[in-house]
């Protein structure tokens, strides 16, 4: 009977997975499992699982494409599932590269060059609360920022390490918050094309960006004796950076391209960032200076300090930082008066 051959079937097949069961234990089975939470964790990130031995260490490929941080992340993730003894890294080339030759991809997802945690000129989504001294007045101000990366490009480089090219836009907004509207002072906008490439802890950024600086209408208003400057430059600039462990360094310099007014073109940058994972519940605890310095500000020294924590979930993070800044007020209209500011704020990475 056609009912009783079913059931043959059944018990058959139910029979032949009791005898090869696939567990959780299974190298396969978290080879698959792994592979699918890095994927979901980091969409996009050119790694996988090369192996997973029988007391289930874990060899990684990728190793030169990732800093140390991210390669701590990853290792992290897979040690939170509980089913991880130990993971190693093989230090070959990105498993995107072909040899001599360019293996290029559109919109990769994940950026090459980290954004400088102190650097008050980033391309992020943030907002502080900080207490403005400047031009002999002290006030409480909102500096806020909207603007991120776009990877368009990578692996134009071939093989030696991972090369991108994007895409950076933002704002920079600065309000008055003892106004009675809450006047906009200065609001700047910058674009940039900028180049990455990265060989294990070495990551190096070429970029051109263009940035102009308005002044807000109330505030205009409100001063009448304002000295307006119609501030327009296009900037190159090459930065270098070097991780090691929890920590990371940084310089470079640029050079004003085209710029209004006649500014001085020369500049320079440098600075440290301190990450100790998992410092408090969970949370990591980081610690970044950036210094800068201009041919036109007579190459006075401008420092900017932030200390807090960051939480991490599904690749996104979010800062609460302290933060302190002492120089050459970076705010477009404003570059050449003495600033001076300590407050918190918020980042916000995607």
């Amino acid at each position: 009977m056609p009912g009783f051959h079913l059931k043959q079937v059944f018990a058959a097949a139910l029979a032949l997975a009791l005898s090869n069961p696939v567990t959780a234990q299974d190298p396969a089975y978290l080879r698959g499992y792994f592979d699918a939470l890095i994927d979901d964790h980091y969409p996009g990130l050119e790694t996988g699982i090369l192996s997973i031995d029988a007391d289930n260490r874990v060899l990684l490929s990728g190793g030169n494409c990732f800093s140390p941080t991210r390669k701590r992340d990853i290792v992290r993730l897979l040690q939170e599932t509980g089913k991880v003894t130990a993971v190693y890294w093989e230090n070959a080339d990105c498993p995107s590269a072909t040899p001599s030759m360019a293996d290029i991809h559109a919109l990769p997802e994940q950026p090459v060059f980290d954004g400088l945690v102190a650097d008050p000129r980033q391309a992020r989504f943030s907002v502080s609360y900080q207490r403005y001294k400047i031009s002999g007045r002290t006030f409480n101000a909102s500096n806020t920022s909207f603007g991120e990366y776009f990877g368009l490009a990578e692996g134009f480089l071939g093989e030696s390490g991972v090369s991108q090219i994007g895409i950076q836009g933002a704002v920079f907004a600065l309000f008055d918050l003892d106004s009675s509207s809450k006047d906009l002072i200065n609001a700047d906008y910058w674009i940039g094309f900028p180049i990455t490439y990265r060989k294990n802890a070495w990551a190096y950024m070429l970029k051109i960006y263009h940035q102009s600086s308005h002044l807000g209408d109330e505030f205009i208003l409100n001063n009448p004796d304002i000295d307006r400057i119609n501030l327009s430059y296009e900037d190159i600039t090459l930065l270098v950076s070097y991780e090691w462990d929890k920590l990371r360094l940084y310089g470079g310099a640029g050079y004003l391209l085209h710029r209004e007014p006649e500014l001085e073109r020369q500049h320079w940058q440098a600075g440290a960032e301190f990450v100790y994972p998992q410092m408090l519940i969970g949370l990591d605890w980081i610690a970044a200076v950036d210094i800068q310095a201009s041919e036109e500000a007579d190459w006075k020294r401008s420092y900017s300090f932030k200390t807090g924590l960051e939480f991490k979930n599904r690749g996104r993070r979010l800062r609460l930082l302290l933060e302190h800044f002492d120089g050459n007020s970076p705010n477009g209209q404003f570059f050449r008066e003495d600033l001076r500011y300590t407050g918190v704020g918020l980042d916000f990475g995607f």
